[in-house]
């Protein structure tokens, strides 16, 4: 990843940080689909430079691409058109030379129809009673619940593109010693591909 563009979004007192985030990457998403490739990846990823973990994204989305011409490409002022008064867009950047490395990854939880359709699967595969297994699955599924609780994961609220359906996309990060090179989701996220970190 050698060349990033930064967005930040601009707040007031009528418009909530999560309202934009929402907004924000809901465009994001769309532009990165369009440039996605046979398998559904893409080149881009993107970082949260000012992600603390504790729920907090920050303000800032920073996108990274191999290429600046990766990065002209996606033409984000027409994707963002609509909410320019919102956010700021920098120029293309070169990434800073020795910077650390992360990986910002989607953490998915299980939903409660999951859990039943896995218990019932499990059930019939293992020839025990239904209830049985869901009790196991639903055990398994609290302290995956605790754990979201306990480390507050920051989210973003989507709108999936496939389903229609709202749901809350859990971003986890992890830091790294190590670039580790390869694609992106089309919400510009991967739990082994790394972006600069700085």
């Amino acid at each position: 990843m050698n060349y990033y563009v930064d967005i930040k979004l601009l707040t007031d007192t009528e418009i909530t940080l999560g309202f934009l985030w929402k907004k924000l990457y809901a465009q994001i998403h769309l532009a990165l689909v369009e440039v996605r490739d046979e398998k559904n990846l893409v080149s881009i990823g993107l970082a949260f430079p000012n992600y603390s973990g504790d729920r907090f994204l920050g303000d800032t989305l920073r996108l990274f691409a191999p290429t600046k011409e990766e990065l002209e490409r996606l033409d984000l002022n027409r994707w963002l058109i609509r909410l320019l008064d919102y956010l700021t867009v920098s120029e293309i950047e070169e990434v800073p030379k020795d910077t650390k490395f992360a990986t910002f990854g989607r953490k998915q939880f299980k939903s409660n129809s999951e859990i039943r359709r896995l218990a019932k699967r499990h059930a019939q595969r293992e020839q025990i009673a239904y209830e049985e297994a869901l009790q196991n699955f639903e055990r398994t599924e609290a302290k995956y619940r605790e754990e979201r609780d306990k480390n507050r994961l920051p989210y973003i609220n989507i709108k999936s593109l496939s389903t229609g359906h709202e749901m809350k996309l859990f971003i986890i990060k992890k830091s790294s010693e190590i670039e580790q090179q390869g694609k992106f989701n089309t919400y510009g996220l991967s739990n082994t591909t790394t972006v600069p970190d700085f």
